[in-house]
């Protein structure tokens, strides 16, 4: 996802984003479970001390760096076009966020193979995670008029959120060469619409 900005106070020791690059190949090398933040230091040639100014914790080399992306997706519901129907509307908006991504392609691979494959990661998903989910609530709220707190938009806002996560797990562990993040996360969000559309088949 898109990355983060500058740091104020010292000068960095490190440069953060190649420090995200080689953490996560030491944890797919070894397994986010079984590595340590110690060994992880080690093969990336810092300090464990560097390494947590950077990563407090260790979920933080994985899901770190995705603030940015909120602050898209807030900008991009807010001047959503509302002549769209809210699903059709909702996916142009995310495609175009995950079309700005800052991660190197790769990069992004290995984050998404880690968050789909390591069953530790899905219990420390962010704040950012959960604030995706309101932003896209209360989108759906607005578009359908009813109040935020109703099963639908929660519902709607879930099950989009669901699909945003099983298309970069489809793209990161089958690995498409030829589809972007954007690309997957479009088709999975399309498909999404057309199951909901979709009539009773003919026998």
């Amino acid at each position: 996802m898109a990355a983060n900005g500058g740091r104020g106070g010292r000068p960095p020791i490190a440069d953060e984003d190649d420090l995200r690059t080689r953490a996560i190949a030491v944890l797919q090398r070894h397994g986010y479970a079984a590595t340590t933040m110690s060994r992880i230091a080690a093969e990336t040639g810092v300090s464990v001390r560097t390494l947590h100014r950077y990563f407090p914790a260790k979920a933080d080399i994985v899901w770190g760096g995705i603030e940015g992306s909120l602050d898209a997706l807030r900008r991009g519901l807010a001047h959503a076009d509302d002549g769209l129907p809210p699903m059709a509307a909702i996916t142009a908006v995310v495609a175009s966020v995950f079309g700005q991504d800052a991660d190197d392609a790769e990069v992004g691979r290995a984050r998404m193979r880690l968050i789909a494959t390591e069953p530790d990661l899905e219990q420390t998903r962010p704040e950012t995670y959960r604030l995706w989910r309101e932003e896209l609530v209360a989108y759906f709220a607005r578009r359908l008029g009813v109040p935020a707190e109703d099963v639908v938009p929660r519902s709607a806002a879930a099950a989009v959120q669901s699909a945003i996560m099983a298309g970069l797990s489809w793209w990161a562990v089958q690995e498409h060469p030829d589809v972007s993040p954007a690309e997957a996360v479009a088709r999975a969000l399309g498909a999404l619409g057309d199951a909901t559309r979709a009539g009773p088949r003919s026998s």
